[in-house]
């Protein structure tokens, strides 16, 4: 499960807390893979269970006791195991092409508009990634290891590669899209 997985991932840098692993997957893997605050929760409770982590109370003045998380032998082999075994390809779900393959029924500025709003969408995500990639050199001061930097960089380029082609072809594509037939209503309606 890529969730617990990412989590084992985090914890074989230091001990952390639910709040703490939360802040780390906004600031650093969000463009990839996002998690919620629940589902941290219940991934580090199944975690903890399985024998992949341990947690400790700390007690803090003035505020509630701490309770914070860190691998297991077990958990490190776990995580070595997972990132060394390749996945099988994940099948891709894009609502939005959805709307395209049905929008027979409604005219081509319509679907043009589907197209230019996407690439808008697609533009301010490509702003967001700049978030990323500060994040990225942040994370690395802090932790001073090269080779993780440049994983990290691997991820977010992937994420700035896959949104860019992405524009190129609906630009491309766009043409077409003002070229389309008259619509007509399926037979039989």
């Amino acid at each position: 499960m890529p969730l617990a997985h990412a989590i084992l991932g985090f914890l074989d840098y230091q001990p952390m807390s639910g709040y703490d692993l939360k802040k780390i997957f906004d600031q650093s893997i969000t463009h990839f893979w996002s998690a919620t605050q629940s589902h941290i929760y219940k991934a580090l409770e199944t975690l903890e269970k399985d024998g992949f982590v341990e947690s400790h109370v700390i007690p803090q003045e003035g505020k509630p006791n701490r309770k914070q998380y860190q691998t297991t032998n077990k958990g490190r082999g776990e995580l070595r195991r997972w990132v060394s075994t390749p996945l099988p390809l994940d099948v891709t779900r894009e609502a939005w092409l959805i709307q395209v393959f049905f929008a027979h029924g409604v005219n081509n500025e319509d679907i043009e508009n589907l197209f230019k709003k996407r690439i808008e969408t697609l533009r301010s995500c490509l702003i967001d990634y700049e978030t990323a990639q500060m994040h990225i050199d942040q994370n690395h001061k802090e932790l001073g290891i090269k080779r993780l930097r440049d994983l990290w960089q691997l991820t977010l380029d992937y994420g700035l590669n896959h949104y860019e082609n992405e524009i190129v072809w609906l630009e491309k594509t766009l043409p077409r899209v003002r070229k389309l037939p008259q619509m007509e209503m399926p037979k039989g309606k």
